[in-house]
């Protein structure tokens, strides 16, 4: 058995693997580090970037299986899968899964001459995946309580990135929440005005005061968000929307919040209202209705 590095790596196959390998890579084709690097970096300072690998190629082909490269949301990529116009086929579709977020596997194909070898000598095909790397999603809790701590709980195992607002800097012990959250104190109305927010902010009120409640839905109102919902009786919340409801353009923003928040699951525990309201924003993160799965009771 040779030691660890180029060569052997004392790995056999069994009989039981010969249906599993479907190709082997040409051995001069060495796995690009910086693509890989390029993704690593862009996670950790929030940048949008995309994977380009090389998963299966016939006949002669611009580069080889394992070859990758990264393509950042701005365009600008590192390594490469083969140049020329196919490059910027491959960067179009790229550019696109960082819009939607999901996994492309695109096949192209060399083999029908000039017309279609996007102005190269090959002529075989290549399969690519593209995976993409965006930020993780933020969610804003506006109000450090009971049910704000085991909202942010859930949110972080579900892959959100956390900040959490209030007045109260006793509430705001980094114990009472998950590592990496980033807890803000300070006045709402200052903070709801400042705090950062874009279209796939997930934004979720429920302070202490149903004054500070309506002072924050005030000032996030007219900010870019995916989804605002706040805590409230059906009384407070069309009392605060008789407040707030001074224009047309204000009416249409009011009906997209969530208020009442949360889906009707009957708990009244501040775990069981996390819940409820985790449960409404994944079904508006995935396009959901937020019915039941449970056959004959999609209500």
């Amino acid at each position: 058995m040779t030691e660890s590095g180029c060569g052997d790596r004392g790995v056999r196959p069994t009989s039981s693997d010969s249906g599993l390998l479907v190709q082997v890579g040409d051995a001069r084709e060495l796995p690009d580090v910086e693509p890989h690097r390029a993704v690593s970096e862009g996670r950790d300072l929030g940048i949008p970037v995309a994977l380009v690998t090389v998963i299966a190629t016939s006949g002669s082909a611009p580069r080889g299986v394992g070859s990758s490269m990264a393509v950042r949301g701005d365009g600008t990529t590192v390594g490469t899968v083969g140049g020329g116009n196919l490059e910027l086929y491959v960067i179009r579709h790229a550019l696109e899964s960082l819009t939607d977020g999901r996994s492309r596997r695109i096949h192209y194909d060399f083999t029908g001459g000039q017309a279609t070898n996007v102005e190269k000598a090959c002529c075989g095909t290549t399969d690519f995946l593209v995976q993409p790397f965006v930020p993780a999603c933020r969610l804003v809790i506006f109000g450090a309580g009971h049910v704000a701590r085991s909202l942010a709980v859930l949110g972080r195992s579900c892959g959100f990135d956390l900040v959490v607002v209030d007045d109260r800097p006793e509430f705001l012990n980094p114990t009472h929440f998950p590592p990496g959250a980033r807890l803000l104190g300070g006045p709402f109305e200052s903070l709801a005005g400042s705090v950062p927010m874009d279209d796939g902010t997930y934004a979720v009120i429920m302070t202490y005061g149903h004054d500070h409640d309506e002072t924050v839905l005030a000032a996030c109102l007219r900010r870019p968000w995916r989804y605002l919902g706040m805590m409230g009786s059906l009384s407070k919340v069309a009392k605060v929307r008789q407040h707030l409801a001074l224009s047309e353009e204000d009416r249409g923003l009011l009906d997209r919040v969530h208020a009442p928040i949360g889906l009707d699951t009957g708990g009244r525990s501040p775990g069981e209202i996390a819940v409820s309201i985790m449960a409404e924003i994944l079904s508006v993160r995935y396009g959901r209705g937020g019915s039941s799965l449970r056959p004959g009771n999609r209500n």
